[in-house]
């Protein structure tokens, strides 16, 4: 879709262009700022960054063409437009949903049986999106999933969680919660590949890897039909000397650990499965030690460490399968060659500075 056609869409008239002073390309008359220039094929790529960036990870060093700037021009009194990225919830999160509302009726003229969908801001997009159906038929909840996975930018989404037309997209949480009494892991889940957001650290591959599909419907008897399951959080957890801190709600059990040699996430959790606490667990997140556990940190941690078709396990529980997710940093005794990026962390002096000056945002 042009820019300049959406652009026009948002503000409810066309855009006026104007032709670059020093390139043959059209731009907006009432642009705040224009960077003019040419990028030569030819010339070798240069190394840039590294930057924070709104995953809420430092994008490592990497090659990229070099931008020539032949004219920069603005506006009169141009304001130089920002947003605020890093550790979710952060601006860019609301721009994400902006454009969920944008492109809900797109999606449905191709898959008229979506209700709502909702990337939630722990996802950073790219990471995680709900999605509820209207379900006649049975694997209808894959087809739509399949469906959305063929859409522009959504082809970079990593997990994608289908609900029935009843429940809220939104929060995430909630969703997810909601989804896990009716997925059964193995039968209920399944492991794909594609192409993934040139941002995704933990993926296989630059810009490829793993997909995880949940289908959180309620089963037709062609599909299984629904298995008998009821969500727990238990308030004694079993002690482990590798999980440093623990946490429960129902379905739902995650677990942070200090890694410090390969394959340590999936010995942690088989013996913390065994116990009778995973009773009533259907999905358990394994992350580092520096990450909270709070459903928002822990889920966003796990999303972006994870390449699905390497880091998802099927593991047998004390009432059936759990899935199990490793979000902890990667080593390359694991086989993982590419550079593993530290989280985004706020320098304390900014922090302070902000402080300070709190009265003149004007907030």
């Amino acid at each position: 879709m042009s820019e300049f056609h959406l652009a026009g869409f948002l503000r409810g008239a066309p855009i006026e262009l104007a032709k670059g002073l020093t390139v043959d390309l059209p731009v907006p008359a009432e642009a705040e700022f224009v960077l003019e220039g040419y990028i030569d094929p030819e010339e070798p790529l240069v190394e840039e960054g590294p930057f924070g960036d709104h995953t809420g990870f430092y994008t490592p060093k990497d090659l990229y063409p070099r931008f020539h700037v032949t004219a920069l021009t603005h506006r009169k009194g141009a304001i130089y437009p920002a947003t605020i990225v890093g550790v979710p919830p952060m601006e860019d999160a609301y721009l994400i949903e902006a454009t969920e509302r944008l492109f809900l009726p797109a999606l449905r003229l191709v898959l008229p049986e979506v209700v709502d969908y909702h990337m939630p801001p722990e996802g950073v997009a790219h990471n995680w999106v709900n999605v509820s159906l209207r379900k006649e038929y049975p694997g209808q909840a894959y087809k739509v999933a399949y469906g959305m996975l063929g859409l522009g930018q959504m082809m970079f989404a990593k997990v994608i969680v289908a609900v029935d037309a009843e429940v809220p997209v939104k929060p995430g949480f909630p969703a997810l919660l909601e989804a896990l009494k009716h997925a059964l892991p193995g039968r209920d889940t399944l492991l794909l590949r594609g192409p993934m957001d040139v941002l995704d650290h933990s993926a296989r591959a630059f810009a490829f890897g793993g997909k995880l599909l949940l289908d959180g419907t309620r089963k037709l008897s062609e599909e299984g039909s629904e298995v008998p399951f009821t969500p727990r959080a238990h308030a004694e957890l079993p002690e482990d000397p590798e999980a440093l801190a623990q946490r429960q709600w129902p379905g739902l059990w995650g677990v942070a650990l200090e890694k410090q040699r390969p394959h340590q996430a999936w010995e942690v959790a088989e013996r913390l499965l065994r116990a009778p606490q995973s009773a009533g667990i259907r999905l358990l997140l394994l992350t580092d030690a520096d990450t909270a556990l709070a459903p928002g940190e822990l889920l966003w941690a796990v999303l972006n460490n994870i390449d699905p078709e390497r880091d998802a396990r099927v593991m047998p529980g004390a009432e059936g399968p759990v899935l199990v997710l490793d979000g902890t940093r990667k080593l390359p005794e694991e086989g993982f060659q590419r550079v593993w990026p530290e989280k985004i962390r706020m320098d304390p002096k900014v922090k302070a500075l902000v402080e300070a000056r709190w009265e003149e945002y004007g907030f």
